[in-house]
């Protein structure tokens, strides 16, 4: 039998604390939306009344914020309604794919807990289609700005920290 002593081990060296808290972050968050999303996919999309209500709902505060002169928050308003009505229309499909991109999330997030760099390009493919799916059934005019520039801003902070620990992970 060989005997191993300590110099011939190589021990990796303890995983980052900064690495754990943005991992446990990064779970918290996708999981919520997993479960979210999941939830809403077995509560189905909202039928013709629920959905004229919602837009009755909106239509009276968009109104009441054009009135105050708010009309660039009114149009905002109003994409969002646009929007919410495109995604029910394809509630299914829409909700799948969003389904897999937050796995695709969670298993990169996985992988850099893990110490793989792949994870790190898992979680950047995450992030872009993330983005990415809102223009696969939206019309770019139905997109708030404010989403998009938040969504990128919120994935380039966490993209960024993450690759602060790069060189703890492995190929």
């Amino acid at each position: 039998m060989m005997e191993m002593n300590d110099q011939n081990i190589l021990e990796r060296p303890e995983r980052p604390s900064f690495l754990k808290v943005l991992c446990i972050l990064s779970w918290i968050y996708t999981g919520l939306s997993f479960i979210v999303t999941l939830g809403a996919f077995f509560q189905g999309p909202l039928n013709e009344e629920e959905m004229t209500y919602q837009k009755v709902e909106l239509a009276k505060s968009t109104s009441e914020m054009r009135d105050m002169g708010m009309n660039s928050l009114a149009d905002t308003f109003d994409q969002v309604q646009r929007m919410s009505e495109t995604t029910n229309d394809h509630f299914y499909i829409s909700s799948i794919i969003t389904l897999l991109v937050i796995i695709i999330g969670i298993l990169g997030v996985y992988f850099m807990w893990a110490g793989r760099k792949m994870g790190f390009h898992m979680y950047i493919v995450y992030n872009l289609l993330t983005i990415g799916q809102l223009y696969i059934f939206i019309s770019p005019s139905d997109i708030p700005t404010f989403a998009v520039v938040w969504n990128l801003l919120f994935s380039a902070v966490f993209i960024f920290m993450y690759s602060r620990n790069l060189k703890w992970m492995t190929d």
